[in-house]
Protein backbone atom coordinates (compact mmCIF):
# COMPACT_ATOMS: atom_id res chain seq x y z
CA UNK A 1 0.00 0.00 0.00
CA UNK A 2 1.48 3.82 -0.64
CA UNK A 3 1.91 5.32 1.88
CA UNK A 4 3.02 9.04 2.55
CA UNK A 5 6.09 9.72 3.42
CA UNK A 6 8.38 12.74 5.02
CA UNK A 7 11.61 12.99 5.27
CA UNK A 8 13.25 15.34 7.35
CA UNK A 9 17.00 16.24 5.67
CA UNK A 10 18.13 16.07 1.99
CA UNK A 11 21.74 14.64 2.63
CA UNK A 12 22.63 11.35 1.28
CA UNK A 13 20.55 9.19 3.88
CA UNK A 14 17.91 11.43 2.89
CA UNK A 15 18.33 11.05 -0.36
CA UNK A 16 18.72 7.30 -0.56
CA UNK A 17 15.13 6.58 1.41
CA UNK A 18 13.34 8.80 -0.88
CA UNK A 19 14.57 7.24 -3.96
CA UNK A 20 14.35 4.15 -2.38
CA UNK A 21 10.27 4.40 -1.05
CA UNK A 22 9.28 6.40 -3.73
CA UNK A 23 10.62 3.35 -5.98
CA UNK A 24 8.48 1.13 -3.70
CA UNK A 25 5.35 3.12 -4.87
CA UNK A 26 4.79 5.82 -1.75
CA UNK A 27 4.34 9.58 -1.91
CA UNK A 28 7.60 11.32 -0.33
CA UNK A 29 7.99 14.68 0.65
CA UNK A 30 11.75 15.64 0.86
CA UNK A 31 12.38 18.80 3.74
CA UNK A 32 15.47 20.65 4.63
CA UNK A 33 15.83 23.74 6.37
CA UNK A 34 19.23 24.84 4.17
CA UNK A 35 18.77 26.31 0.92
CA UNK A 36 20.27 23.40 -0.84
CA UNK A 37 20.59 19.72 -1.14
CA UNK A 38 23.22 17.05 -0.54
CA UNK A 39 24.01 18.44 2.99
CA UNK A 40 27.02 18.45 4.53
CA UNK A 41 28.13 17.12 1.28
CA UNK A 42 26.90 20.25 -0.89
CA UNK A 43 29.18 21.52 -3.76
CA UNK A 44 29.33 24.00 -6.02
CA UNK A 45 31.87 25.71 -8.91
CA UNK A 46 33.48 28.18 -7.50
CA UNK A 47 35.76 30.16 -9.98
CA UNK A 48 35.84 27.35 -11.93
CA UNK A 49 36.63 24.70 -9.68
CA UNK A 50 34.23 21.88 -7.40
CA UNK A 51 34.65 22.76 -4.16
CA UNK A 52 32.70 21.20 -0.95
CA UNK A 53 31.24 23.75 1.10
CA UNK A 54 31.39 21.65 4.30
CA UNK A 55 34.92 19.94 3.83
CA UNK A 56 36.34 17.14 1.65
CA UNK A 57 34.32 14.46 1.06
CA UNK A 58 35.76 10.90 -0.46
CA UNK A 59 33.55 8.08 -0.61
CA UNK A 60 35.02 4.78 0.14
CA UNK A 61 33.49 1.19 0.63
CA UNK A 62 33.74 -2.78 0.56
CA UNK A 63 30.20 -2.30 0.06
CA UNK A 64 29.16 -3.83 -3.48
CA UNK A 65 25.45 -3.10 -2.59
CA UNK A 66 25.49 0.06 -1.81
CA UNK A 67 28.34 1.13 -4.37
CA UNK A 68 26.19 -0.85 -7.57
CA UNK A 69 23.11 1.34 -5.91
CA UNK A 70 25.19 4.27 -6.39
CA UNK A 71 26.28 3.85 -10.07
CA UNK A 72 22.55 4.80 -11.25
CA UNK A 73 22.84 8.21 -10.05
CA UNK A 74 26.42 9.33 -11.73
CA UNK A 75 29.50 8.40 -13.54
CA UNK A 76 32.03 7.99 -11.16
CA UNK A 77 35.81 9.07 -11.64
CA UNK A 78 38.78 6.79 -9.23
CA UNK A 79 40.71 8.63 -6.53
CA UNK A 80 42.82 6.96 -4.10
CA UNK A 81 43.16 9.65 -1.26
CA UNK A 82 46.35 10.36 0.50
CA UNK A 83 46.76 12.62 3.60
CA UNK A 84 50.41 14.27 4.64
CA UNK A 85 50.82 15.92 8.24
CA UNK A 86 53.17 19.02 9.19
CA UNK A 87 55.54 18.42 11.69
CA UNK A 88 57.39 21.33 12.32
CA UNK A 89 59.34 21.99 8.51
CA UNK A 90 58.99 18.20 7.69
CA UNK A 91 55.81 16.76 5.95
CA UNK A 92 55.15 13.32 7.06
CA UNK A 93 52.86 10.62 5.54
CA UNK A 94 49.66 9.24 7.08
CA UNK A 95 48.16 7.03 8.12
CA UNK A 96 50.89 5.68 10.38
CA UNK A 97 53.22 2.97 7.88
CA UNK A 98 56.82 2.49 7.50
CA UNK A 99 57.28 5.46 5.27
CA UNK A 100 56.02 7.62 8.02
CA UNK A 101 58.33 6.09 10.66
CA UNK A 102 61.46 6.65 8.24
CA UNK A 103 60.39 10.28 7.86
CA UNK A 104 60.04 10.86 11.32
CA UNK A 105 63.28 9.15 13.21
CA UNK A 106 65.38 9.25 9.98
CA UNK A 107 65.34 5.25 10.00
CA UNK A 108 65.81 3.04 6.93
CA UNK A 109 63.03 0.02 7.56
CA UNK A 110 62.32 -2.13 5.58
CA UNK A 111 59.73 -4.82 6.85
CA UNK A 112 56.51 -5.12 9.08
CA UNK A 113 58.90 -6.78 11.62
CA UNK A 114 61.31 -4.39 11.69
CA UNK A 115 58.02 -1.62 11.71
CA UNK A 116 56.45 -3.94 14.97
CA UNK A 117 60.27 -4.20 16.66
CA UNK A 118 60.39 -0.64 16.23
CA UNK A 119 56.86 0.20 17.38
CA UNK A 120 57.41 -2.69 20.30
CA UNK A 121 60.19 -0.31 22.26
CA UNK A 122 58.32 2.68 21.39
CA UNK A 123 54.86 1.56 23.21
CA UNK A 124 53.85 2.11 26.84
CA UNK A 125 52.26 -1.14 28.65
CA UNK A 126 48.80 -0.30 29.91
CA UNK A 127 47.19 -2.40 31.87
CA UNK A 128 43.32 -1.16 30.60
CA UNK A 129 43.21 0.24 27.08
CA UNK A 130 39.97 2.41 27.84
CA UNK A 131 40.62 5.82 25.76
CA UNK A 132 41.96 6.87 22.08
CA UNK A 133 44.89 8.03 24.27
CA UNK A 134 45.77 4.63 25.63
CA UNK A 135 45.62 3.02 22.18
CA UNK A 136 47.49 5.04 20.04
CA UNK A 137 50.23 5.07 23.48
CA UNK A 138 50.26 1.29 23.29
CA UNK A 139 50.36 0.76 19.84
CA UNK A 140 52.54 3.94 18.70
CA UNK A 141 54.16 5.30 21.70
CA UNK A 142 54.46 9.09 23.21
CA UNK A 143 56.75 10.58 20.88
CA UNK A 144 54.59 9.69 17.60
CA UNK A 145 51.02 10.15 19.75
CA UNK A 146 52.28 13.91 20.43
CA UNK A 147 54.31 14.67 17.13
CA UNK A 148 51.10 13.42 15.31
CA UNK A 149 47.95 12.41 17.10
CA UNK A 150 47.41 14.77 20.51
CA UNK A 151 47.24 17.92 18.37
CA UNK A 152 44.67 17.44 15.94
CA UNK A 153 42.74 15.31 18.15
CA UNK A 154 42.97 18.18 20.52
CA UNK A 155 41.76 20.75 18.37
CA UNK A 156 39.19 18.34 16.46
CA UNK A 157 37.45 17.11 19.29
CA UNK A 158 37.97 20.02 21.91
CA UNK A 159 39.09 17.58 24.74
CA UNK A 160 42.45 15.71 25.87
CA UNK A 161 42.25 12.14 23.60
CA UNK A 162 42.00 10.52 27.02
CA UNK A 163 38.26 11.54 27.20
CA UNK A 164 37.58 10.23 23.66
CA UNK A 165 36.19 6.76 23.15
CA UNK A 166 38.61 3.63 21.69
CA UNK A 167 35.73 3.66 18.71
CA UNK A 168 38.06 6.04 16.63
CA UNK A 169 40.92 4.18 16.86
CA UNK A 170 38.97 3.30 13.52
CA UNK A 171 39.55 6.28 12.04
CA UNK A 172 43.48 6.28 12.60
CA UNK A 173 44.85 3.10 10.82
CA UNK A 174 48.36 1.61 11.51
CA UNK A 175 50.11 -0.14 8.76
CA UNK A 176 53.21 -2.31 8.68
CA UNK A 177 53.70 -1.52 4.54
CA UNK A 178 54.44 1.22 2.73
CA UNK A 179 50.57 1.74 1.64
CA UNK A 180 50.37 5.92 2.02
CA UNK A 181 46.48 5.66 0.72
CA UNK A 182 44.54 6.45 3.26
CA UNK A 183 41.74 4.17 2.67
CA UNK A 184 41.95 0.52 1.62
CA UNK A 185 38.46 0.15 0.58
CA UNK A 186 37.77 -2.22 -2.90
CA UNK A 187 35.92 0.90 -4.21
CA UNK A 188 37.41 4.82 -4.08
CA UNK A 189 36.20 7.02 -6.08
CA UNK A 190 34.14 10.30 -6.44
CA UNK A 191 31.21 11.29 -8.26
CA UNK A 192 32.09 13.12 -12.11
CA UNK A 193 30.25 16.39 -11.32
CA UNK A 194 30.23 16.35 -7.54
CA UNK A 195 27.86 15.23 -4.28
CA UNK A 196 25.29 17.52 -4.72
CA UNK A 197 24.74 16.47 -8.90
CA UNK A 198 24.25 12.88 -7.52
CA UNK A 199 21.79 13.86 -4.92
CA UNK A 200 19.82 16.06 -6.90
CA UNK A 201 19.76 12.77 -9.54
CA UNK A 202 18.46 10.62 -6.70
CA UNK A 203 15.35 12.91 -5.72
CA UNK A 204 14.56 13.27 -9.58
CA UNK A 205 11.36 10.83 -9.29
CA UNK A 206 7.81 10.84 -9.85
CA UNK A 207 6.63 10.24 -6.76
CA UNK A 208 9.58 12.65 -4.84
CA UNK A 209 8.38 16.37 -3.76
CA UNK A 210 11.70 18.75 -2.52
CA UNK A 211 11.09 21.43 -0.21
CA UNK A 212 13.93 23.47 0.92
CA UNK A 213 14.33 26.34 3.27
CA UNK A 214 11.79 24.48 5.26
CA UNK A 215 11.80 23.75 9.29
CA UNK A 216 10.34 20.54 10.19
CA UNK A 217 9.98 22.03 13.91
CA UNK A 218 7.78 25.06 12.57
CA UNK A 219 5.20 22.30 10.56
CA UNK A 220 1.99 22.45 12.28
CA UNK A 221 0.47 19.14 13.99
CA UNK A 222 -1.97 18.89 11.04
CA UNK A 223 0.49 18.79 8.55
CA UNK A 224 2.36 16.02 10.58
CA UNK A 225 -0.84 13.87 10.79
CA UNK A 226 -1.20 14.43 7.30
CA UNK A 227 2.09 11.51 6.90
CA UNK A 228 1.82 7.47 7.61
CA UNK A 229 5.46 7.42 8.00
CA UNK A 230 7.99 10.41 9.27
CA UNK A 231 12.14 9.76 8.92
CA UNK A 232 14.23 12.45 10.53
CA UNK A 233 17.81 12.80 9.71
CA UNK A 234 18.35 16.03 12.50
CA UNK A 235 20.11 15.84 15.66
CA UNK A 236 17.96 13.17 18.03
CA UNK A 237 17.85 15.48 21.13
CA UNK A 238 16.45 18.13 19.49
CA UNK A 239 13.81 16.05 18.07
CA UNK A 240 12.76 15.36 21.83
CA UNK A 241 13.68 18.85 22.74
CA UNK A 242 16.53 17.87 24.61
CA UNK A 243 15.05 16.24 27.66
CA UNK A 244 17.63 14.20 28.37
CA UNK A 245 20.44 17.20 27.99
CA UNK A 246 21.78 17.95 25.58
CA UNK A 247 24.54 15.73 23.18
CA UNK A 248 27.91 17.33 22.39
CA UNK A 249 28.74 17.96 19.27
CA UNK A 250 32.03 19.15 16.98
CA UNK A 251 31.68 22.22 14.55
CA UNK A 252 33.47 23.29 11.99
CA UNK A 253 34.45 26.71 10.45
CA UNK A 254 36.04 27.41 7.12
CA UNK A 255 37.98 29.87 5.23
CA UNK A 256 38.16 29.58 2.19
CA UNK A 257 40.73 31.49 0.25
CA UNK A 258 41.45 31.77 -3.60
CA UNK A 259 45.25 31.69 -4.39
CA UNK A 260 46.59 32.95 -7.43
CA UNK A 261 48.90 30.17 -8.89
CA UNK A 262 48.14 26.97 -10.13
CA UNK A 263 48.77 25.10 -6.74
CA UNK A 264 49.41 26.30 -2.90
CA UNK A 265 50.25 22.75 -1.77
CA UNK A 266 51.27 18.94 -2.52
CA UNK A 267 48.37 17.41 -1.40
CA UNK A 268 44.93 17.78 -1.60
CA UNK A 269 44.91 17.79 2.13
CA UNK A 270 47.42 18.78 4.72
CA UNK A 271 46.92 18.24 8.35
CA UNK A 272 48.41 20.33 11.17
CA UNK A 273 48.57 19.11 15.05
CA UNK A 274 50.80 21.91 16.21
CA UNK A 275 48.49 23.14 18.86
CA UNK A 276 49.70 26.62 18.07
CA UNK A 277 47.97 26.18 14.67
CA UNK A 278 44.85 27.53 15.01
CA UNK A 279 42.99 25.34 12.38
CA UNK A 280 43.71 21.35 11.82
CA UNK A 281 43.95 20.97 8.33
CA UNK A 282 44.47 23.06 4.82
CA UNK A 283 42.40 21.55 1.90
CA UNK A 284 42.86 22.09 -1.54
CA UNK A 285 39.83 21.39 -4.11
CA UNK A 286 41.82 21.35 -7.36
CA UNK A 287 43.21 17.64 -6.24
CA UNK A 288 39.86 16.32 -6.39
CA UNK A 289 38.77 18.08 -9.76
CA UNK A 290 41.16 16.91 -12.87
CA UNK A 291 39.17 18.93 -15.14
CA UNK A 292 39.28 22.39 -13.46
CA UNK A 293 43.28 21.33 -12.32
CA UNK A 294 44.30 21.46 -15.88
CA UNK A 295 41.81 24.59 -16.92
CA UNK A 296 42.55 27.10 -14.11
CA UNK A 297 46.09 29.03 -13.48
CA UNK A 298 44.47 29.71 -9.94
CA UNK A 299 43.63 27.38 -6.82
CA UNK A 300 41.15 27.19 -4.00
CA UNK A 301 42.04 26.36 -0.86
CA UNK A 302 39.53 25.78 3.10
CA UNK A 303 41.62 26.40 6.26
CA UNK A 304 39.66 24.36 8.88
CA UNK A 305 38.62 25.21 12.41
CA UNK A 306 36.79 23.00 14.71
CA UNK A 307 34.36 24.56 17.29
CA UNK A 308 31.87 23.74 19.88
CA UNK A 309 28.68 26.09 18.35
CA UNK A 310 26.98 25.19 14.76
CA UNK A 311 26.09 23.32 12.41
CA UNK A 312 26.61 19.73 14.08
CA UNK A 313 28.93 17.78 12.05
CA UNK A 314 30.70 15.19 14.60
CA UNK A 315 29.02 13.37 17.28
CA UNK A 316 31.63 13.46 20.45
CA UNK A 317 32.31 10.25 21.45
CA UNK A 318 33.17 9.92 25.03
CA UNK A 319 31.12 8.35 28.17
CA UNK A 320 28.87 11.15 29.23
CA UNK A 321 27.28 11.13 25.44
CA UNK A 322 26.85 7.53 25.52
CA UNK A 323 24.97 7.14 28.52
CA UNK A 324 22.70 10.03 27.17
CA UNK A 325 21.73 8.43 23.72
CA UNK A 326 20.73 5.14 25.28
CA UNK A 327 18.14 6.92 27.21
CA UNK A 328 17.28 8.81 24.06
CA UNK A 329 17.51 5.58 21.65
CA UNK A 330 14.91 4.25 23.64
CA UNK A 331 12.47 6.79 22.82
CA UNK A 332 12.84 6.44 19.32
CA UNK A 333 12.71 2.83 19.58
CA UNK A 334 8.94 3.76 21.36
CA UNK A 335 8.14 5.90 18.34
CA UNK A 336 9.13 3.42 15.78
CA UNK A 337 6.00 1.78 16.73
CA UNK A 338 3.88 5.19 15.61
CA UNK A 339 5.49 5.16 12.16
CA UNK A 340 8.50 7.70 13.19
CA UNK A 341 12.11 6.48 12.64
CA UNK A 342 15.48 8.35 13.27
CA UNK A 343 18.48 8.25 10.36
CA UNK A 344 21.77 9.08 9.57
CA UNK A 345 24.59 11.04 11.71
CA UNK A 346 22.84 12.61 13.96
CA UNK A 347 19.68 10.72 14.09
CA UNK A 348 21.37 8.28 15.22
CA UNK A 349 24.13 9.95 16.98
CA UNK A 350 27.10 8.03 15.46
CA UNK A 351 29.98 9.12 13.07
CA UNK A 352 29.00 7.17 9.66
CA UNK A 353 31.00 7.17 6.77
CA UNK A 354 28.90 7.93 3.65
CA UNK A 355 28.66 4.70 2.91
CA UNK A 356 27.53 3.16 6.42
CA UNK A 357 24.95 5.99 5.73
CA UNK A 358 23.80 5.04 2.81
CA UNK A 359 23.63 1.19 4.00
CA UNK A 360 21.72 1.91 6.69
CA UNK A 361 19.25 4.01 4.82
CA UNK A 362 19.00 0.89 2.42
CA UNK A 363 18.03 -1.51 5.60
CA UNK A 364 15.56 1.31 6.69
CA UNK A 365 14.22 0.88 3.25
CA UNK A 366 13.55 -2.46 2.91
CA UNK A 367 12.00 -2.69 6.17
CA UNK A 368 9.36 0.21 5.83
CA UNK A 369 8.80 -1.65 2.22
Amino acid sequence: MANRVLIVGAGLTGATLANLLAENGHQVLVIDKRSHLAGNCYDQIREEILVSRYGAHLFHTNNKKVWQYLQQFSDWRPYEHQVLTKINDQTITLPVNINTINQLFGLKLKTAKEMRHFLSKQAIQLDKVESLADYLLTNVGQVIYQKIFYGYSRKQWGIDPGCLDTSLSSRLPIRYNFDNRYFTDQYQALPVGGYSALVKKMLEHKNIEVKLKTDYFKLSKSKLKSFDQIIYTGPIDQYFAYQFGRLEYRSLKFEFSKIEREYYQNNSVINFPDLTVPYTRIIEFKYFDPTSAKETKHTIIAREYPKSQGEPYYPVPRARNGQMLAKYLAEARELEKTGVYFAGRLGTYRYLNMDQAIADAIRLAERIG
